[in-house]
């Protein structure tokens, strides 16, 4: 019988020895290596950079759009902190107010303030709320804001099942990782898997690699897809063997679906249009309240406030986190008045649920993201930025499919456009390639052949170009050494 104690041990030699070679493999400088094997001597190697990154830079300092390493070497910022530093690193508006608000009160627990109040003032004002009439609860990560979220509507409506796409992401807690259904985060959980069993899945309407298969010759493929999930959601809302409900009686299971309009840590994949309509009809017909997550495609990432706004969609729940803090952690849930109207003094808290400074950095946010004149810029400098990529697809035969919406951009690297065969390996060595160059962004997708381009909603015209530039280069050296694909 195999010792799993020892097993462990001899993990953590190999993982050892494999930190090292990435630390002396990497294109930074000495003081970047030194920096890196500090970290690495006292952080955990479950540490989130070495996923997504052979080695990611050591950034001392950033503004704007460009990141500057311990060694002065500069990037170009398509993170934006996950989307959390919207209007930029070190935005100079947003660091006024900081400096301000933190020589009035910095913290005040889970209390209310004139900021927090303004805030849910504002964000009950703008978010699409069905019935118009609605209540905010405060977090301080987007996690805690969909485990607070979830817990509502389940003790209003009085049901236990959440139904979520596969492939959404809202978190890692032991809260939310039932609803983030990722094989390579799970057995992280060992020994007792975060197995919600009142949370079910179906698949995500995604046209390019259809979960249902290609469609008919002749077909338009989005329509097709949507109307295959349409028909399996149907299905299990109407069956008799399905927990969800009992056709007969009337009786439904389920509180929620708890969705992302636009799918973000699976690789920036926009749905079929119509998903969001969709997912309204069902709720509205089985009285299901429609929940959605909106930490990263919200605050005009896609060119308006919301991405449900482009369908014009009310919803019942709205979540929302990353860029409404303006640097700082901040969450937040808007529901419906009366779900968040059921519960009783004291049934959340959070320490640091609606911080007086990040607040006051919120406020500011809002102020700019809800400027008509700011959305309409961030749709032309994403358009700029989506033709320049399709110019680069016309090159690139590795390029096979780019979607985007403002400046959420998600580009999708196959083998061969016919077969649309995932690259993953020409995907990481683009992603190392672009690194070395100085840009910086997140590869994932269901098949790890997916970039998620994530930049400031500020990001210059000149960045865009340098970008552009610095993929040529990098496509071109994948294509000599993995061959071109067609």
């Amino acid at each position: 019988m195999r010792d799993h104690h020892t097993d462990q041990q001899n993990r953590t030699r190999l993982t050892r020895d494999a930190i090292a070679k990435r630390i002396a493999d990497s294109p930074y400088g000495n003081n970047g290596k030194r920096w890196a094997a500090r970290w690495l001597d006292v952080e955990s190697y479950g540490q989130v950079g070495l996923a997504l990154f052979n080695l990611p830079p050591i950034v001392e300092r950033a503004h704007g759009d460009i990141l500057i390493d311990v060694d002065g070497k500069e990037y170009v910022d398509l993170l934006a902190g996950f989307s959390v530093s919207a209007l930029g690193q070190c935005s100079e508006e947003i660091t006024a107010v900081i400096r301000e608000q933190a020589g009035k009160l910095v913290h005040y627990f889970d209390l209310p303030h004139p900021e927090r109040i303004e805030m849910a003032e504002r964000l009950a004002r703008i978010c699409p709320i069905k019935g118009g009439q609605a209540r905010v609860a405060f977090g301080v990560t987007g996690a805690d804001a969909v485990e607070l979220a979830v817990r509502a509507a389940r003790y209003w409506s009085g049901r236990p099942i959440v139904l979520t796409a596969f492939g959404d992401y809202h978190g890692v807690t032991y809260g939310t990782m039932a609803l983030t259904g990722k094989g390579g985060m799970w057995p992280y959980f060992y020994p007792v898997l975060p197995l919600d069993t009142g949370v079910s899945y179906f698949p995500f309407p995604y046209p390019y690699q259809s979960p249902f298969g290609r469609a008919p010759e002749g077909e338009d493929e989005a329509a097709w897809c949507l109307s295959r999930l349409e028909d399996y959601l149907s299905y299990f809302l109407e069956s008799k063997e399905s927990p969800y409900r009992e056709v007969k009686s009337g009786i439904t299971s389920v509180a929620a679906f708890v969705v992302e309009p636009y799918q973000s840590s699976a690789g920036y994949i926009l749905p079929s249009p119509g998903y969001m309509k969709l997912l309204r009809r069902l709720a509205d017909k089985y009285d299901i309240l429609l929940m959605v997550d909106e930490i990263q495609t919200g605050l005009g990432r896609t060119g308006r406030l919301w991405a449900v706004d482009w369908e014009d969609v009310e919803v019942d729940v709205l979540i929302t986190s990353k860029a409404l803090g303006g640097g700082l952690p901040l969450s937040a849930v808007v529901t419906r008045s009366e779900v968040l109207e059921s519960w009783g003094p004291g049934a959340h808290v959070s320490t640091q649920a609606g911080n007086a400074l990040a607040c006051a950095a919120g406020n500011r946010v809002l102020d700019v993201i809800s400027d008509p004149a700011f959305l309409a810029g961030v749709a032309e400098r994403g358009a700029y930025f989506a033709a320049g990529l399709e110019e680069l697809q016309r090159r690139h035969p590795l390029i096979g499919h780019i979607n985007s919406q403002g400046i959420y951009i998600g580009l999708e690297l196959v083998r061969d456009r016919a077969s649309r065969q995932p690259a993953p390996e020409e995907a990481s060595f683009v992603l190392e390639e672009c690194v070395r160059r100085g840009v910086l962004f997140e590869k994932g997708g269901y098949f790890h052949n997916r970039f998620q381009l994530i930049p400031p909603l500020t990001i210059r015209t000149s960045s865009v170009d340098r970008v552009l530039a610095i993929f040529d280069e990098a496509f071109s050296a994948a294509e000599k050494r993995f061959g071109a694909s067609s």
